[in-house]
Order: C-alpha cells, then structure tokens, then sequence
C-alpha cells in the first residue's frame, strides 16, 4: 500500500545537509520511503493531510525513559531530599528485593515506549531506574520490553542493567557503595545471554547492547570483561558517567582520575 502525507513542513535532505520543505510531501510504501518533496506524480492509495505539522525523519533517543519514576526522582523532588530516594544502609542489610511485579514491569515499558514514539522517537536506547529493583534489570523485564517494542514499531537497542554494587544512604546521611561482586558478574552473564537471543530479533528492530550501570557501581575487572564481551558480539556498550559530585569524588577517591579519564 502506497501512502502519501502532506504538511505545511517536511524536514527533508538534499544530499548534503537536512532541509525545510514547506507544503511538502513524503511518500512511502510499507517501510520504505519513496519521495521526499512536491508533487509526487505516481499514484497512491491513500493520501493523508496532516495540515500545519511538521513531518520529520524519527529522532534517535540515546538516553531514553523507559520505565516511569524517573519524572518523578528528577522533576518532583527537591535535590536536598534526591538522596533520600536512595536505598538505606538497613534496607540493604535486611534484603533487598523486586518492587514491582512482572506484570507491572512489562506495563511500565509499553506505557514509557508509546510515550517515545508519540514524542517523535523512532529508534530509542532505554535506561531506567534501579530504585525499587532486587537488584538491577532483569532478563525477562529486557524480553518483555522487546516485545512491546515490537508492537509498537520501535527500533531499540538494549539489554538488562548490571553492577557490582549499589549507592545506600547510611544512618548520618552519608552515601557509600556497598558490594555484591556475585550479582553484578551474574548480571553481566544475563546481559551477554540476552544479546546473543535478541541482538538482530524482530526483523531487525532489536539490536543488542551491554549496559553496566553507573560508573561508581562497577568494578574494574566488570567493566574489562564487558568490553571483551562487547567486541565478540560486535555490539555497543552504554556506562552512565559525569553524573554528579558524589561519582566525581568516589572514582577520584578510588583511581586518582576523574570519571571521564578513567575510562
């Protein structure tokens, strides 16, 4: 089937740099685009008017929402009390375990990925938080995600989270990174399972990632394993770094180099 779309705007490109087509048209055929421009003269089936709008290539999200509390950590909480959100040192010592359930979990992807795509982004590598995780990320959260991901019609690059340890807030209200090296080599094996499943799955949609979580929860010898991982499977490697003044300070404090320099 042959659709063409009219807009006010076509944000197009002209072999050398991206430009504004005003009263243009965009036509494709299934998920191939055709024309880009005015006055198409093939024949279509279905034309579609979108009036003063804006029609645009799909922006790439490399840093994208994919679970929910996020806007509430980063927009309605103070920044005296964001380290408040933080596990505490006896929750910790108690035994950590999963918030949310895997219904919950596989809901909370297909609500943060239809909000992607209704804000324009076609190709999205998603983070979310690990605040009311066991842990970090799951394999089966990641499977389920990628499901939703192919019903919606989003091309994604991702894999489950994992670290080495975990930011608690102790009783005088300091931050430390307590240690679990078991989890995050565990994790580490669960990411590299589910790029080797999922990397090219969905016609392509789903392309495999390695995702260590934030710099001052992972170990040396983690992150070296990732990255021999990581050129094996021919795939990418996202680590969350130059985040905040308590990160800057730790890896300053354990490795005498700033976050960026110590990668």
């Amino acid at each position: 089937m042959k659709t063409k779309i009219t807009a006010k705007y076509v944000i197009g490109f002209d072999g050398e740099d991206h430009v504004i087509i005003r009263d243009g048209e965009v036509v494709y055929e299934n998920d191939t685009i055709l024309f880009v421009g005015h006055d198409y003269a093939g024949e279509v089936d279905e034309v579609i008017d979108a009036g003063n709008a804006v029609i645009s290539p799909g922006f790439i999200d490399l840093n994208a929402l994919g679970d929910i509390d996020h806007d509430i950590v980063h927009l309605e909480v103070s920044a005296e009390k964001n380290k408040n959100l933080l596990w505490s040192e006896a929750y910790y010592r108690k035994g950590y375990r999963e918030v949310m359930t895997p219904e919950e979990e596989s809901f909370k992807s297909l609500y943060a990925y239809s909000q992607l795509i209704l804000n324009g982004v076609t190709t999205a590598m998603p983070i979310t938080s690990v605040f009311y995780k066991r842990w970090a990320e799951t394999y089966e959260e990641l499977a389920a995600a990628a499901e939703h991901a192919r019903r919606l019609g989003l091309r994604m690059y991702m894999g489950p989270s994992y670290q080495s340890g975990m930011r608690v807030v102790k009783a005088n209200g300091e931050i430390e990174v307590v240690w679990n090296e078991a989890e995050g080599r565990a994790g580490l094996e669960r990411a590299v399972q589910f790029v080797k499943d999922f990397d090219g799955a969905h016609n392509g949609l789903i392309r495999g990632m390695l995702a260590p979580e934030r710099i001052e929860t992972q170990t040396v010898e983690n992150l070296v394993v990732t990255k021999r991982y990581s050129d094996e499977l021919g795939c990418p490697v996202r680590l969350h770094a130059a985040q905040g003044s308590y990160e800057y300070m730790e890896i300053h404090r354990r490795h005498g180099k700033s976050p960026i320099k110590s990668q």
